[in-house]
């Protein structure tokens, strides 16, 4: 009986032990995020760091002051010096037929964030309109501060249940702290970081699920909703979301029937619903991206003079007299979303807001005409003609473009060298009986590749800017605790000497260096990229 109390306490000990550790690195980590949002804007700065975060803080401002989702009064705002505008919005009518400008972000985050904005200006009674820094500092360590929080706990209680040796835990665990670029974007909004804490939630409730045993009901209610959050934010993270499905189907069709699924289509219904509340439609605003359906179809040479002179040809006009247009003008459009050049578009609207699209190519008789479906194309939008920087211009050499996603100057092994012990790792967790990490590894593996795929080949070349003016390729850091875990055994197999533990923490302070040169501001270029391009070679 003694022995057995004996052996209690020093298990008590040494899990004391481990968290005290673990809560000084999450600790430190925790200080520096904090540390750089309290040091977001100043007497003529402002806290919004770019045009990707300000989209979303319009969405907040407009819910929070007015309950409702068109921004055209805020990104209009020059009451002080901090500019609301962005380029990342879309247009289209309401439901009254009147048009408006919206975010184009998905409309969950900023919702949820929407409603936080509410709490806090009820609490403080500041109003983020006229205390614009001190109302975005609260709401960002709410937001991003919080939950990064809650991240590095959820690695750490994961690593727990990994048998591995002490010194590799806290060294993934301070790689999770300081060596990844999520810890430089946890100073601005962005929907990266939700979805990296979504993912890690729900690794955690699967390792729970497939390698303890445990089939609570709640646990696998979770284990959806958040699977199903980190889709909500990261579109290919749906690939991730069916995996997880799949997983707790597998272990569990109770489970997953009075769990998993409800979980998650309470959160699809909370994603579509205020998309729906926000555009009067279900789609989100990325797919509103096309020439809409056609309607008609006219063969006529002649009418090309007409439609280049703004006209409205009376064969078109017939076309379209059903559809009752008011008084017609014609614009020429230039259209970012199409890599063929040849193709000629004219975008008709009426007084009402009404709009069409004519299709042309060059040297034909054929003009289509179509039900206007893109909500990117405005006046002064920045997706059209040539208003786009050098940086979204796009790249069209595909192999190029997969050198510099991986090894170049935006690469995700040269800037954060780190991760080549996950690549190995995903491998070696394949033939490793002890950890009992295979299945996860082959679902790192496949995720992997299908994200770096999408996102390399599927992406037509005008869009492939590495995620624009970025500090990193943003669009894999949702991958970031798939890798964390995976690099466990190869950091445990260097953990073993000294040399290996020199060569481990010589890639964590390489890897911490690049995250902490775009501390200041993550929507800026890394510093690879500033070499590359004094150099001039190809970017």
């Amino acid at each position: 009986m003694s022995d057995c109390s004996d052996e209690c306490n020093l298990a008590d000990l040494c899990s004391q032990r481990h968290w005290s550790i673990y809560w000084l690195i999450i600790a430190a980590s925790f200080i520096f995020v904090v540390g750089r949002i309290l040091t977001l804007g100043g007497p003529a700065e402002s806290p919004f760091q770019s045009a990707n975060d300000r989209s979303r803080w319009a969405t907040i401002r407009a819910l929070g002051d007015h309950n409702r989702y068109e921004i055209d009064d805020v990104i209009t705002d020059r009451s002080t010096h901090i500019s609301w505008d962005s380029i990342d919005k879309v247009q289209h009518p309401d439901k009254d037929g009147q048009p408006h400008f919206y975010s184009s972000k998905p409309t969950l985050l900023p919702t949820m964030l929407g409603y936080l904005y509410r709490g806090v200006k009820e609490v403080t009674g500041l109003r983020i309109s006229h205390d614009t820094v001190s109302v975005a500092r609260i709401m960002l360590i709410l937001a991003n501060a919080i939950p990064w929080l809650i991240y590095l706990w959820l690695l750490g209680k994961t690593l727990e249940c990994i048998q591995i040796r002490d010194w590799s835990r806290y060294f993934i665990v301070a790689v999770a702290g300081f060596g990844t670029f999520l810890s430089t974007f946890a100073a601005t909004l962005n929907n990266h970081l939700p979805a990296a804490v979504a993912v890690a939630a729900t690794l955690f409730c699967l390792v729970q699920i497939q390698n303890r045993n445990r089939k609570s009901w709640w646990l696998f209610a979770v284990c959806g909703a958040v699977a199903a959050f980190s889709a909500a934010n990261e579109l290919p993270a749906l690939s991730f979301f069916c995996i997880a499905a799949l997983v707790c189907f597998i272990k569990s069709p109770d489970g997953f029937l009075i769990g998993f699924l409800p979980g998650a289509v309470l959160v699809a219904a909370a994603f579509f619903g205020t998309n729906y509340l926000a555009h009067n439609d279900w789609k989100p605003p990325y797919a509103h991206k096309s020439d809409g359906a056609q309607i008609a179809s006219i063969e006529d040479q002649s009418i090309l003079d007409q439609l280049d002179n703004e006209k409205l040809p009376d064969n078109i006009a017939s076309e379209l007299a059903e559809f009752d247009l008011v008084v017609p003008k014609v614009m020429r459009v230039y259209w970012p979303f199409r890599s063929d050049k040849e193709l000629n578009r004219w975008q008709i609207e009426d007084i009402n807001g009404q709009k069409f699209t004519i299709l042309n190519r060059d040297g034909s008789n054929q003009y289509t005409i179509h039900q206007w479906d893109n909500w990117y194309a405005y006046d002064s939008s920045y997706w059209t003609g040539n208003r786009k920087s050098s940086v979204d211009e796009g790249q069209t050499d595909t192999a190029l473009y997969a050198f510099h996603v991986l090894f170049g100057h935006h690469g995700i092994f040269s800037l954060t060298p780190i991760w080549l012990f996950s690549l190995a790792g995903m491998f070696a967790l394949l033939y490793s009986s002890q950890l009992n990490l295979r299945w996860l590894s082959i679902i790192t593996i496949v995720l992997t590749i299908v994200v770096l795929s999408f996102y390399i080949f599927y992406i037509p070349g005008h869009d492939r800017n590495y995620g624009g003016h970025t500090s990193a390729f943003r669009w894999a850091f949702w991958l970031a605790p798939f890798w964390l875990i995976c690099m466990a055994p190869i950091v445990d197999w260097f953990g073993k000497s000294k040399r290996g533990r020199a060569l481990c923490l010589t890639l964590l302070v390489i890897s911490a260096l690049s995250a902490l040169y775009s501390a200041d501001n993550p929507w800026s270029h890394p510093w690879l990229y500033e070499i590359w391009d004094k150099t001039g070679l190809p970017k």
